[in-house]
């Protein structure tokens, strides 16, 4: 499906809506907020359909930009910090991903623990890159896609964010 029209609106709302939901959940930690701003988001989908080029960006992606873009502007209104949530089931989903680099810098810690580090050791634009990375099961591509990055930008910023959590669990270990 390329064109976004009247009569497939639906099922492409059917098709996004969970993970667009997940994903400003995760981002808000609210669930009325991630309701209303899910809502929000596919009548933006809705109203600016005329305008999703399939040639720039596949609809999933194209979903997701209107949706991080919405949820950063949400924060600005409430004139709140951008923040990374995590709770301890994302905590799980990352013990048990492929990734021995995240399965070695998570280990036993809570949480909590995680959501500071990441808050004190990234800046905002790292974060940001993060969260979609763990909790959007979007590619390094559809990541540059969102962010209107270079894929390279994308896989050297995650990869060296990673690489500053394990330094900086190894220095918080050392002392």
């Amino acid at each position: 499906m390329n064109i976004i029209t009247e009569n497939n609106f639906e099922t492409i709302m059917r098709q996004h809506y969970n993970e667009i939901f997940h994903y400003i959940r995760k981002q808000t930690n609210n669930t009325e907020d991630a309701k209303d701003l899910s809502q929000e988001v596919f009548i933006k989908v809705y109203n600016k359909r005329s305008k999703y080029n399939p040639k720039k960006a596949s609809i999933r992606t194209w979903i997701y930009r209107i949706a991080h873009n919405h949820t950063v502007n949400h924060f600005k209104k409430k004139n709140q910090q951008y923040k990374l949530n995590i709770d301890d089931d994302d905590l799980n989903y990352l013990r048990e991903s492929n990734d021995g680099v995240i399965e070695k810098l998570i280990q036993a810690d809570d949480a909590q623990k995680v959501i500071n580090l990441m808050q004190q050791t990234l800046n905002k634009k790292h974060l940001r890159i993060m969260n979609l990375y763990f909790f959007s099961e979007l590619s390094y591509k559809e990541i540059a896609k969102l962010l209107k990055s270079p894929i390279k930008t994308i896989y050297n910023t995650i990869n060296l964010s990673i690489k500053k959590l394990k330094e900086k669990m190894e220095d918080i270990q050392n002392e």
